[in-house]
């Protein structure tokens, strides 16, 4: 997906609106987490936003195959916990600012 065709996609647009008080800098690279995110779970975001909750019945669905993918993918960053819980942070806000929910990431220990 370019990048002209993931900015123009509704969720993104929505996103990108409660990003607006970020710098340039620190918006773009969580938009680019988005995008790394969809393009490692083979959907695009509004694909993802759509799936995760189905309308007729006002339930979620899949909201566990996006907990766990969430976990991996931030779990796949090279780096302190501190930051892979920031990086799964930005997929959770991206579901929020489009009215859905993931719920957070439990510790282990827990």
């Amino acid at each position: 997906m370019t990048d002209t065709a993931f900015h123009d996609l509704i969720t993104v647009q929505r996103y990108a609106a409660q990003l607006s008080d970020l710098d340039t800098k620190d918006r773009e690279a969580r938009l680019g987490t988005v995008a790394e995110f969809a393009e490692f779970v083979g959907r695009t975001p509004d694909e993802m936003i759509a799936e995760i909750f189905n309308e007729e019945t006002r339930k979620y669905r899949k909201r566990g195959f996006y907990s766990d993918r969430v976990k991996e993918f931030s779990a796949a960053l090279d780096g302190p916990r501190n930051r892979q819980l920031f990086r799964g942070n930005v997929i959770r806000s991206f579901f929020i600012a489009n009215g859905r929910r993931i719920p957070p990431e439990q510790p282990d220990w827990i």
